[in-house]
């Protein structure tokens, strides 16, 4: 039996249906997961995250694709299939093909996106998935290569993000699989 359960929709909470119809405006396919329905039953938490993804990766972003790319990396490192998925999904939508997204998984270093677009991606993963290897010169490099602070303190919140999201992910993941 799995630890938690998803709410069935009939029974969510008035402001868990808010918030799931606020959520579905944005991604109609990823808010019929079974995560975001076991939220259903924690307004709280639901509010949490969704007001989060409105606010810290927006869209449209100032990065195009960039957000999703970087999440679906990060997703990637730290192994939440549920925002992995997701992030593809989204990309998808926009026109990237499985095998180039498939590549990207493969060789990031290798991302066939303009410099500045890869730079915000790798700088955003690395800000998600090896945050302590960040110094103050890096902020200065990016500066010079093009990013204001405004573009930078967007980067950090597109990291906070998807941390927040895998965390989410991966352990209500955890919670609903059968043991």
């Amino acid at each position: 039996m799995a630890f938690f359960e998803p709410v069935p929709e009939e029974q969510f909470p008035p402001e868990s249906r808010r918030l799931i119809e606020m959520a579905r405006k944005r991604a109609p396919a990823h808010t019929a997961s079974p995560n975001l329905f076991a939220l259903a039953a924690h307004p709280r938490l639901l509010k949490g995250f969704v007001e989060m993804r409105e606010e810290l990766n927006p869209i449209p972003s100032r990065f195009g694709s960039g957000p999703f790319i970087a999440g679906m990396l990060i997703a990637h490192r730290v192994g939440c299939r549920a925002c992995f998925n997701s992030s593809r999904g989204m990309l998808a939508k926009v026109g990237f093909d499985e095998a180039t997204l498939d590549g990207y998984c493969t060789a990031p270093a290798t991302l066939p996106l303009a410099d500045r677009d890869r730079r915000m991606v790798e700088f955003t993963v690395r800000l998600a998935c090896n945050r302590g290897s960040v110094k103050p010169a890096d902020f200065r490099d990016m500066e010079r290569a093009g990013f204001s602070k405004e573009d930078l303190l967007e980067m950090i919140g597109i990291a906070a993000y998807w941390n927040l999201s895998t965390t989410f992910g991966t352990a209500l993941d955890a919670g609903l699989r059968e043991e």
